[in-house]
């Protein structure tokens, strides 16, 4: 038995297990800390794996940490989960400032130091790391503080525990996300940084990845990061917000902020490289953008990615003479672009996994090592088993969703029905009622698949608004997606060319058909829509629900959307989801067994 332990420590923190080359768990420390884009060593994201596995520490062979270098300030001050908007204005104005546009030396942990509202790693002995930003020679130094972190926590020998590059866990996750057959694939990598570039174009297949070019300029990821924030959303979070903003825009704003951001990059011998470099992206386009409309920055921003990866993707095409695409990064998270990629004549597939930026690092981790590991002893490549289950996640109880239930009180104020059927779901949903469901295994990654959703009729457009106002409290232009059964699929999609999405990581064209029955699912300005595809064999008591609502409506999907309050992680337990349903106005709650009603 071969037993690998992927950790991803720096911001969205996560792990993986995996056993003889197939992932049986994994986990995002937010989940369990509450704590959303958690930072650091993922401690009970670890202890779930091992304790799911039934092993000990001392049956793991290797531990494969993401990345060679990730920065000890921004873990020590856990800065995407700590930072409201207006601490990330103060970087801006209080390190980058000065610092480009001064050359004055100012200590970023001195910043926020003294932030009593942060909370702050503790793991780590880093504080002798901590007087600079991104100085290479501390970011060396906290490569031996993670590893002797690790050995002392798990007692892995040093010598099993590997650093493995970031760009190879990117790659090798999206490639072996998809059974794709051993068949060689273009491999784009692009976010905000790697250990080496922010941009990679490699060929993958299970001989391994092979890198054309490289890119420390492909500033996609920055560029909308700081949009982000010009437009008063929180980076490194809420960019899904813009994206879902951008088609509201008309053509005339979108035309006259798209001259602000046309020339700044370019594709140049398979890179994304600066054109017209400015002093500094934030400022310049602070300035730049002054007396422009939102929507209309939002629109020519996604339009300015989306021609930027098409012509990237066009010309690796053309030059490499393939014609399928894993994409991964956090760029890859940008459904809409994903969308426009796809519809390349020249492209025949594009596979993008499920949580494509960095809190899947921790099963590209296990992936890469388990690759390099059949390499080394000369086995058979098949014994890396495709990624093809997302629900991963702890499993609930009957034993503690009693528990939770009586900590509550909830006899006293809700009523409770015991072994509810998939029918008596379906006819609530029916009945225009908005369910939340925790039950099974949670899913891995930024989508709620199934087991930890939120769930209605999509054919009722009123439930967008009270799914907006009285139960996730989010922003009114955000669209919700669909479930849809896999045999109805061509029925609401757009699809020639079979892209496959169990994961709702691709855009659609929706058909007319759609258009009818998943109003409420799909986007309210251009009826895009971004589906989870579900086979029965996926997720067999999920999909016998939706197949009880279509023998009762006719319809093959129901809308979905994760089950959190705005600004939360999705709830893991059952204590998180009565939380969560006690401080909303959800209609009703499928846990477990169980049917809690108001």
């Amino acid at each position: 038995m071969t037993v690998i332990l992927g950790i991803q420590e720096a911001h969205d923190s996560s792990a993986a297990l995996m056993i003889d080359g197939k992932i049986i768990a994994a986990c995002q420390e937010e989940r369990f800390s509450g704590l959303k884009g958690d930072y650091g060593y993922p401690a009970k994201s670890i202890d779930y794996c091992l304790n799911f596995a039934g092993i000990d520490t001392k049956d793991i062979d290797h531990v494969a940490l993401a990345s060679h270098h990730w920065n000890p300030v921004l873990t020590k001050i856990k800065r995407n989960a700590n930072f409201s908007v207006d601490d990330w204005i103060t970087e801006q104005h209080q390190f980058w400032k000065p610092k480009i546009f001064n050359s004055t030396d100012v200590s970023y942990y001195d910043i926020y130091k003294n932030r009593k509202d942060f909370a702050f790693d503790t793991t780590y002995q880093m504080d002798h790391l901590l007087t600079g930003y991104m100085d290479s020679s501390e970011m060396q130094q906290m490569k031996k503080v993670r590893k002797d972190t690790v050995h002392k926590k798990l007692g892995v020998p040093l010598d099993n525990i590997n650093m493995i590059l970031h760009e190879d866990c990117h790659t090798f996750y999206s490639y072996f996300a998809y059974t794709v057959n051993n068949q060689k694939l273009i491999a784009i990598t692009s976010e905000g940084y790697g250990d080496y570039s922010n941009g990679t174009v490699s060929i993958i297949s299970n001989e391994g990845r092979f890198e054309i070019s490289k890119s420390s300029d492909n500033h996609l990821a920055h560029i909308y990061q700081y949009i982000t924030l010009l437009l008063g959303m929180k980076p490194a979070q809420h960019e899904y917000k813009v994206m879902g903003l951008a088609p509201y825009a008309n053509k005339k704003e979108i035309e006259k902020s798209y001259r602000v951001f046309e020339n700044i990059l370019k594709v140049h011998d398979l890179n994304v490289v600066f054109d017209n470099k400015p002093d500094d992206l934030y400022f310049h386009f602070r300035n730049a953008l002054e007396g422009h409309r939102f929507d209309g920055i939002a629109g020519a921003l996604q339009l300015f990615l989306e021609h930027i990866l098409s012509k990237l993707i066009l010309a690796c095409i053309h030059k490499i003479k393939l014609d399928s695409v894993c994409f991964s990064g956090g760029v890859a998270q940008n459904i809409k672009a994903c969308k426009t990629i796809s519809e390349i004549p020249e492209l025949k597939k594009i596979y993008v996994p499920p949580a494509a930026g960095d809190t899947s690092l921790s099963i590209g981790a296990c992936f890469y090592k388990m690759w390099s590991y059949v390499n080394e002893k000369k086995l058979s490549k098949n014994l890396i088993h495709y990624f093809d289950n997302i629900y991963l996640g702890p499993d609930i109880s009957d034993q503690e969703t009693v528990e939770a239930m009586m900590d509550y009180k909830i006899h006293e104020t809700f009523r409770v029905l015991t072994n509810i059927q998939d029918d008596d779901i379906a006819k609530m949903l029916t009945q225009g009622k908005v369910i939340a469901r925790c039950c099974g295994r949670m899913e891995f990654g930024l989508r709620a698949l199934g087991n930890r959703s939120i769930l209605a009729d999509p054919r009722n457009y009123a439930v967008v608004r009270k799914i907006n106002d009285a139960i996730k409290f989010r922003d009114f232009w955000m669209p919700f997606t669909p479930t849809i059964l896999s045999e109805r699929a061509d029925d609401y999609i757009n699809n020639p060319k079979q892209i496959y999405s169990p994961y709702m990581t691709m855009a659609f064209e929706s058909t007319s058909l759609a258009r009818k029955e998943l109003i409420a699912a799909l986007h309210p300005a251009d009826f895009t829509v971004r589906p989870q595809i579900l086979e029965k064999k996926a997720n067999p008591q999920y999909y016998n629900i939706i197949k009880c609502f279509e023998k009762m409506t006719g319809v093959g999907g129901i809308l979905n959307t994760s089950f959190n309050l705005h600004g939360d992680p999705i709830v893991l337990t059952p204590k998180d989801a009565l939380r969560t349903f006690i401080a909303s106005d959800l209609d009703g709650l499928i846990l477990g067994n169980y049917a809690i009603l108001r």
